[in-house]
C-alpha cells in the first residue's frame, strides 16, 4: 500500500515544505498542499510540483496519508477541524514533542495515527529539503503500518527508530538540550570571548573549532572518556576563579551544568572524591 500512496499535507510551512520536496526527490508521490495561508500553500505547491488544494476536504479526499505539518499547539485543533471528512486514511504528524494521541477518536474514523519526526533543525522552506537525507526519523503510532512507514524512510536511505508514545517528551527535551540549549551555551562563551577583545566572527570561528573537536571526541569515546578541563580534574582554585570572574547569571548557569559534568567526572574518575566541588558548585 505504502508504495504507491499520495501523500496531502496540511500546513505548508518549513517542515511541511522540506519534506515534500524531500519525497519528491526519492520519487514519492506528493498530493500537494492545504493552508489557512493560501499564499503559502500556493508557494509550496509549486515548489514540489504538486497541487495546491483550496479545502481540507479536498486534500483529504484526494490523498491516502495526510500530514500534520502545523505548529504543534494547533495540531488537535486542526485534527477536530478535519476529522469528520477523514476515513481510512493513514494520519501523522511531524512533532518532536506530541505522540500519535493526540488525533483523538481517531478509532471513530477507520484510520491509522502516527507521529513522524526528523531530528533535524528545519530552518528553511527552501533549503531544508537537502538535509533531510541525513536525518534520523523517529516514528511511533499505530501497529497496522508501523513497520511500513519504518521500511519506507529506510528505502529513502534514512536512518529510523521506533519509540513509545509515553518517550517522546523525554525525546524531545533531549533533543532541545542537544541543539537549543547549546546555542544558549555557545552565546555566553562567544560573549565572553568578545570581552576579551575577539570580534564577533573571531569568537564563532575560534570557539566553534574547540566545540567541534570535542563532539568529534564524544561521538568517537562517548562523554565520560571526552571529558577534560579543571571540574574533571577537581581543580577548585580554578572553578573558584572561574565563577567569581562571572556576572551572576552566567555564574548561575555556569554553576547548574558543573552539577552534571560532576556526576560524568565521578564515572571517569570513581577514586577521586568530588565532594568540596559539588558543594561549591551548589552555592
Amino acid at each position: 500500500m505504502l508504495d504507491h500512496i499520495r501523500i496531502g499535507f496540511i500546513g505548508a510551512g518549513r517542515v511541511g515544505v522540506s519534506l515534500g520536496k524531500y519525497f519528491t526527490e526519492k520519487g514519492r508521490k506528493i498530493g500537494g498542499y492545504y493552508s489557512l495561508s493560501p499564499a503559502s500553500a500556493k508557494w509550496a505547491a509549486e515548489f514540489t510540483k504538486s497541487t495546491y488544494y483550496e479545502s481540507l476536504q479536498q486534500i483529504i479526499s484526494d490523498c491516502d496519508m495526510i500530514l500534520f505539518t502545523v505548529p504543534d499547539d494547533t495540531i488537535s485543533s486542526v485534527w477536530k477541524e478535519a476529522k469528520p471528512y477523514i476515513s481510512e486514511k493513514i494520519i501523522a504528524h511531524c512533532s518532536g514533542l506530541h505522540s500519535s494521541n493526540i488525533f483523538s477518536d481517531i478509532g471513530v474514523t477507520n484510520s491509522f495515527a502516527y507521529s513522524i519526526h526528523p531530528l533535524i533543525a528545519v530552518s528553511s522552506r527552501e533549503n531544508s529539503w537537502k538535509e533531510l537525507s541525513h536525518a534520523l526519523f523517529t516514528i511511533e503510532g499505530d501497529e497496522t503500518y508501523l513497520h511500513k512507514i519504518t521500511e519506507m524512510f529506510q528505502e529513502m536511505g534514512n536512518r529510523t527508530r521506533t519509540i513509545l508514545a509515553e518517550n517522546k517528551i523525554k525525546y524531545h527535551a533531549a533533543a532541545a538540550v542537544s541543539s537549543n540549549y547549546m546555542t544558549a551555551l555557545f552565546y555566553m562563551a562567544q560573549s565572553l570571548f568578545e570581552e576579551c577583545g575577539f570580534t564577533e566572527e573571531e569568537a564563532r570561528k575560534e570557539l566553534y573549532a574547540l566545540a567541534k573537536g570535542n563532539l568529534d571526541h564524544i561521538l568517537t569515546d562517548g562523554c565520560v572518556n571526552s571529558l577534560t578541563g579543571p571540574l574533571e580534574r577537581n581543580d577548585l582554585t580554578t572553578v573558584q576563579k572561574h565563577m567569581d570572574a562571572l556576572p551572576s547569571e552566567m555564574r548561575e548557569v555556569y554553576a547548574k551544568n558543573a552539577s552534571y559534568l560532576i556526576q560524568v567526572a565521578e564515572k571517569k574518575n570513581p577514586n577521586r572524591d568530588y565532594k568540596t566541588m559539588r558543594k561549591l558548585c551548589s552555592q
